[in-house]
């Protein structure tokens, strides 16, 4: 995951989590950097705010951007994730099961990052509970 981008991370997680749940979060925590990013859910995919990018998932498991393929992401088994970032080309893996936070592995068992992921279905967070996501 050297190349993958701190963005497409986020996205993958975000996607890996609502394929997961059935439910987009509408706040995502990077636990390794400490920064928190509002998601806008829509029916087909969601705006991850942080970038302004718009991502649509595809039936055939393709996350789009403007148009562009941003990634490729499967589910495997009960908890686990595969797929291939097309800007980076690289293959990843990771588990999002359906809790509370993502994990994105790269090639090396060192390389990974995590996220918390909260809010679902819309519902707005209050300053508390968005405080209580950041201070984590």
């Amino acid at each position: 995951m050297s190349d993958m981008t701190a963005t497409t991370r986020r996205i993958i997680a975000i996607e890996a989590h609502r394929r997961r749940t059935g439910h987009c979060p509408t706040l995502i925590h990077a636990l390794g950097t400490g920064e928190t990013f509002e998601v806008e859910p829509f029916a087909d995919g969601f705006l991850d705010r942080g970038s302004g990018q718009r991502v649509e998932a595809t039936p055939d498991g393709r996350l789009l951007s403007a148009g562009r393929a941003l990634a490729e992401l499967r589910l495997t088994g009960d908890l686990g994730f595969e797929g291939f970032d097309v800007g980076a080309s690289e293959r990843f893996t990771g588990s999002a099961g359906g809790g509370a936070s993502v994990t994105l592995h790269g090639a090396d068992p060192k390389d990974y990052s995590q996220y918390a992921v909260v809010g679902f279905n819309g519902e707005y967070l209050t300053e508390p509970q968005i405080a209580l996501v950041k201070a984590q």
